[in-house]
């Protein structure tokens, strides 16, 4: 069944392979360049944190707008790339709310490692309940909740291979080139290269939210 829902999914990617560049990146390019622009007004923050604030809320938009894309695709209707990011807009503050939540449960959880990875698991559609299902917040992590049951192994599975292989990609990249200190042009170019990783990962989590819905409701 994860081969099955891998290859949809790599089916789906490669044909609106196009449109889902425009969004990731086009957004990425735009967090990109605001980072490189207020890097240096930022200079005396530890860790930078203003900046890695800024790139998680492109992040955020992105997912935002690659779900409704997808959304729309799979109900056989046409959603231009730059109407995707304009409408993901409103949802950017609720989905962070659903990542924030999430992060912190995964993150108590992580504490001894194993809970961590089932509340990662258990949560990882929530994103989808709500923007796709117009959830609340806490209804969408609730739904999530019950409706991963049964597509565990599944969720788990597929999200450490593609992450793994970015993972693995991504050091050989690294390894193999000569990247400056700090902040360079070499950076900015591969950051923007794996922006669609992403989208990957979000249409596999979405096949498997269509799934989940169709069973019948659990307690």
């Amino acid at each position: 069944m994860l081969y099955t829902f891998l290859k949809d999914t790599a089916q789906f990617f490669r044909q609106h392979l196009i449109a889902l560049i425009i969004i990731t990146v086009g957004l990425g390019f735009l967090f990109e360049v605001l980072f490189v622009l207020l890097q240096g007004a930022f200079a005396e923050f530890p860790y930078a944190w203003p900046l890695m604030l800024l790139q998680w809320v492109g992040g955020v938009w992105a997912s935002a707008a690659v779900v409704l894309y997808v959304r729309q695709s799979l109900n056989n209707q046409y959603l231009p790339p730059k109407d995707a990011i304009t409408q993901a807009l409103p949802w950017v503050l609720p989905l962070a709310g659903v990542q924030i939540l999430t992060g912190f449960a995964v993150g108590l959880g992580l504490l001894l490692i194993v809970p961590g990875i089932y509340f990662g698991v258990r949560l990882a559609l929530a994103t989808f309940y709500l923007i796709d299902g117009r959830e609340p917040i806490p209804d969408a992590l609730r739904k999530a909740w019950t409706g991963s049951m049964g597509f565990g192994w599944i969720i788990f599975g597929g999200y450490a291979l593609i992450y793994g292989v970015l993972l693995l990609v991504s050091q050989i990249v690294v390894g193999s080139l000569d990247l400056a200190e700090g902040y360079g042009p070499l950076n900015f170019i591969i950051a923007l290269i794996f922006k669609p990783v992403g989208a990957f990962a979000l249409i596999f989590g979405f096949r498997i939210y269509s799934e989940a819905v169709k069973q019948p409701a659990k307690p």
